[in-house]
This record gives C-alpha cells, structure tokens and sequence, in this order.
C-alpha cells in the first residue's frame, strides 16, 4: 500500500510502520493488504504492532472493521504464550488426571477443568496448582526493552 505524506519505502515490514500509516492500511486497506499486519499479530498478539492497532481501533472505529480487529487480537491474545505451556498440558505431562489433582487442592474435578481454562488466575492459586503436580512456579516479565525474559522475585507464599 502507498501511504500518501507517509516516507516509507516499498517493503517495510508491518511491524516497522508507525501509528500513522497503520491507521491508513486499516482504514483504507483490502485483505490483500491487510494479511500481512494479520500475520505479523499472530505471531506476536502482545506485541507493539497489536497494541498499536487496538489502540488506533478504539480511538478511531473504522467501518466495523475496529471491532473485528480487536477481537481477533483478543482472541490470539488469550492464547497461551508461545514456548508456554497450559495448565491441562503441565498437568497431562506429570501424569495426573483432572479427579487426582483435584483430591489434591481439595476442590471438585470440574473445578479443576474450570480451573484449566481460565485466563485470569490468582498467584496463589497457581502456586497451589503447581504444588499439587508436582511442580515449581516461576514467574518472568518480557518487556520491550529486555533481551531476555526475567525471573521476577515472589515474597513467599504463606501456608
């Protein structure tokens, strides 16, 4: 696409584009056009172009396409983090079934399976999950300007 009063040369990747010429490719962009940005927010749904483009969604509704937008980005976002793993997984692979785990913590099974599949869980609760198979928990911040993800220092859990 060519961005009028826009300087960039033909080829620049979607992730090296500024607000200003993000917001013209969703305004006036095709799907031609925008599967490369779609691409580039599927690998990285966290990252500083997908931030950018919900924040241009929000500010400025574009043609109903804003809302897809952010859905979609939501949608990738509440997929687990590339290189994770998920609760069920972690579990799975120390052998233990939903029923076990859950005699473990004390709770029901489904409540272990609802457990599983929530995207929103306290610290604590990880940290008990953990403990139930068997497992350590680390926690580690990724930020923009760090080159490798960083374990984050925890006060102790109080049992």
């Amino acid at each position: 696409m060519e961005f009028r009063n826009l300087d960039y040369p033909p080829g620049t990747p979607v992730t090296g584009l500024g607000p200003a010429a993000l917001e013209a490719l969703l305004d006036r962009g095709d799907l031609e056009e925008w599967a490369p940005l779609a691409r580039a927010i599927a690998d990285d749904p966290r990252g500083v172009t997908a931030d950018t483009v919900v924040r241009l969604c929000e500010a400025h509704p574009m043609y109903g396409t804003s809302a897809l937008w952010c859905a979609w980005i939501e949608r990738r976002r509440g997929r687990p983090h590339p290189g994770g793993t998920t609760l069920a997984e972690a579990r799975v692979r120390a052998g233990l079934t939903q029923t076990e785990v859950g005699e473990r913590l004390g709770i029901r099974q489904s409540d272990v399976s609802k457990l599983e599949r929530r995207s929103d869980v306290l610290l604590s609760t990880l940290r008990a999950y953990a403990r139930a198979i068997g497992a350590r928990l680390h926690v580690t911040l990724e930020g923009p300007a760090d080159d490798q993800p960083r374990p984050v220092v925890l006060p102790p859990a109080r049992d």
